[in-house]
């Protein structure tokens, strides 16, 4: 396919230049980097503990956010044994990954 997809929204820079922008796909360049990468060296953690892609077999729901829950709890406490807000936000990005993309593994209700 050599066609360019396009929305009909025009955003015009302040060099005239003009580029397609499409509202509702998201802003990743407003993402938190930071974040991201403490989020990426947990998922580098993990790959090496349970394998590469371990978590996209499938986790049921309430398993993330009991993790997360817990995490964050031994966060707030000042638990200082692992990084705890690390991996309360790991848990929280995978409840939500897994609830677009797998939403027959949510079982909290």
């Amino acid at each position: 396919m050599n066609e360019i997809l396009d929305s009909g929204n025009r955003t015009e820079f302040s060099t005239g230049s003009v580029r397609d922008c499409k509202r509702g796909a998201g802003r990743r360049d407003l993402l938190p980097m930071t974040a991201l990468i403490e989020l990426s060296k947990h998922c580098e953690n993990g790959a090496l503990k349970y394998g590469e892609h371990n978590v996209d077999k499938g986790i049921p729901q309430h398993s993330f956010c009991d993790s997360a829950m817990r995490h964050l709890v031994k966060y707030m406490r000042g638990d200082t044994d692992e990084n705890h807000i690390r991996a309360a936000a790991w848990n929280i990005m995978w409840a939500l990954e897994q609830s677009v993309t797998r939403p027959e593994l949510i079982d909290l209700w």
